[in-house]
């Protein structure tokens, strides 16, 4: 969700690819949550190595990165939001509280969470690490995108997505208004700016591009078995993404229609997807207790065993 809003930070880094980005000052990374053993697990994807293993709270989940350097992660089974500093491998904050948080999302000033147990949006202020908003949302607030609007889906409660209308800092809600999205909206992404999001829906292989503006449905097309993870790759401009958990794969499709333009395998049980600058592709494969990532100069998947049922993913250059 935070993808586009860091492209520009990550694509000096690492638009020449593994060896470059080192020359050039950093070392690009996919950080995976790892629900078994409670860790946030590092992957150095010029080597494959496992660089960093981080204890969090209990249970993570959903993952996202801001400044390349911090990484935000959910911990719904304990109630709890960690901030982890992936150069020095460290926790920096955990917000307890929360009834069951599942989804993050941040602006780079702000971060969103998605209470499920509570039916509320959290709103933390990154810079004094405070909570500082808790907004009453319809029932089982699920995922959460953000750009000038917050967009939050429902899962298998509802077939309506959330709008959320920020205030001019995006610091708080100003109001809320609700639309058809075609089916029960389980994941979402969108690209900052842009007028269109890109959801999967839930126990299908059916991914739709919403209009949340105009309030439209733009398209709607089966891709697959059981999608999970939606994501726009800010880098290319014509492709969204999206992990098929039955099919063990990660699909690349039109933006304008839907098509598949790209379908890698060997993911099992495919969940949480990064893009690493313009060089890599990145997804938690949960039944494999892997990490696989696939270079786009030669689309070669790499599997890096990172412990018992990996999820959420994000990405991070490291000095």
């Amino acid at each position: 969700m935070l993808r586009a809003l860091i492209a520009a930070a990550l694509a000096c880094a690492l638009c020449a690819g593994g060896a470059s980005a080192r020359t050039e000052g950093g070392t690009p990374a996919a950080f995976v949550s790892v629900e078994q053993s409670s860790e946030l697990v590092g992957v150095d994807l010029t080597t494959g190595a496992v660089v960093a293993r981080i204890r969090v709270p209990a249970g993570p989940r959903d993952v996202t990165s801001y400044g390349a350097r911090y990484v935000l992660v959910t911990s719904p089974r304990a109630g709890a939001v960690t901030l982890v500093d992936s150069f020095q491998e460290r926790v920096l904050k955990v917000w307890r509280g929360f009834g069951r948080p599942r989804s993050v999302a941040t602006n780079g000033a702000y971060a969103y969470v998605t209470d499920v147990g509570r039916s509320e949006l959290v709103i933390i202020d990154l810079a004094s690490r405070k909570v500082t908003h808790r907004v009453a949302v319809r029932p089982r607030p699920h995922d959460v995108a953000v750009g000038d609007v917050a967009l939050i889906t429902h899962a298998s409660v509802s077939r309506r997505l959330t709008v959320a209308q920020l205030s001019w800092d995006q610091s708080r809600v100003l109001r809320f208004r609700h639309f058809p999205a075609g089916g029960a909206a389980r994941e979402t992404s969108r690209q900052a700016d842009s007028a269109y999001a890109y959801v999967t829906y839930s126990h299908s292989g059916i991914v739709g591009a919403l209009a949340w503006g105009t309030e439209r449905l733009r398209w709607r097309r089966n891709v697959g078995t059981l999608l999970h993870d939606v994501a726009v790759d800010p880098y290319d401009g014509r492709s969204v993404w999206a992990t098929d958990r039955a099919e063990g794969a990660v699909l690349a499709l039109s933006r304008a229609d839907g098509r598949v333009l790209r379908s890698l395998r060997g993911c099992a049980g495919a969940r949480g997807i990064a893009f690493v600058g313009s060089a890599w592709v990145a997804a938690a494969c949960r039944d494999a207790n892997a990490l696989a990532f696939w270079s786009e100069r030669d689309w070669r998947r790499k599997l890096v065993r990172v412990g018992g049922r990996p999820y959420g993913v994000a990405e991070v250059v490291l000095p």
